[in-house]
């Protein structure tokens, strides 16, 4: 009898949500957020860093509203080619299934910020 009232502290516990389940990160994730789980910032997986990548995303504006377009078709074709990662990684001198809408996307955050600095 002792050994079944132990078990039952533990079956209670297992039954009740966990809020460590949602990592702890309350707020939704952001467009940054969303761009660099699926480009993995443009780095191989052992060269990205989560944090960094949003960060650079945010300060170089890489959502801004010039770009928004861009972006977005960035982000579709990552989403749509999962093979696309790899091929960043393997350097063979193919271009990766999203390397136009990356370099049209780099291009035009490039003219953003040689804009703001002209100004």
């Amino acid at each position: 009898m002792r050994a079944a009232r132990a078990w039952i502290p533990i079956g209670l516990a297992l039954a009740l949500p966990v809020p460590a389940c949602s990592g702890g990160y309350p707020l939704p994730p952001t467009r940054c957020d969303e761009f660099c789980d699926a480009t993995k910032g443009g780095f191989c997986q052992d060269y990205y860093g989560p944090a960094s990548c949003v960060a650079q995303c945010e300060q170089s504006n890489t959502d801004a509203e010039a770009c928004r377009a861009l972006f977005d078709a960035t982000l579709r074709c990552f989403r749509s080619s999962p093979r696309a990662l790899e091929q960043r990684c393997v350097y063979d001198g193919q271009p990766d299934d999203c390397e136009v809408e990356t370099s049209l996307l780099l291009a035009c955050v490039a003219n953003q910020y040689q804009g703001a600095g002209m100004r």
